[in-house]
């Protein structure tokens, strides 16, 4: 008896486990254009908010986006290495100062607004860390099946969505 139901133990659990379903592509409709949209925020100070306890500044969207659009928010910096040339970071980030400081980007969304936030180890009041600080904000449809690509380099990004430079608004 124990061997019958040892055996239609492990049949139960390769027909439960043997099937997935992550393959789903989703289409846009016919009638609806799909655009990306990217712009630029800044440069801009933070502010502290006793609230949440830390540096942060809002920006509302408008118009509002979709339920389901993707938020990908980028912050500028420089490379010393290349002349100083502008590089965008993909956020949340943790920056370490090289002592055992760390300063923390991160941002939350939803269909109306934008929340930067800027945290750390040690008191930011002062630094360059929350004044005249750049993002770059994509918006993707949230009905692109691209969600295995890797989003951390800004400039694989717009290559792979056609973003140009030129397409980036420039807001304060």
């Amino acid at each position: 008896m124990k061997k019958i139901f040892i055996l239609f133990s492990a049949v139960g659990l390769l027909s439960l486990t043997g099937c997935n379903n992550d393959d789903d592509v989703v289409v846009a409709p016919a009638n609806q254009v799909v655009e990306n949209e990217v712009f630029q925020v800044g440069p801009v100070n933070f502010t502290f908010d006793n609230s949440i306890n830390m540096y942060s500044l809002i920006y509302d969207l408008n118009p509002q986006i979709e339920a389901a659009d993707m938020v990908l928010v980028y912050r500028r910096t420089f490379d010393p290495g290349a002349n100083n040339a502008p590089v965008w970071q993909l956020i949340p980030r943790t920056i370490h100062d090289g002592e055992v400081r760390e300063i923390d980007y991160d941002y939350n969304f939803d269909q109306t607004s934008i929340l930067f936030t800027v945290d750390a180890n040690f008191d930011l009041a002062g630094t360059a860390y929350i004044s005249n600080q750049i993002f770059r904000v994509v918006i993707l449809p949230g009905y692109d099946s691209s969600a295995r690509f890797d989003y951390s380099n800004y400039d694989a990004v717009a290559k792979r969505f056609n973003i140009k430079e030129s397409d980036v608004k420039i807001l304060k």
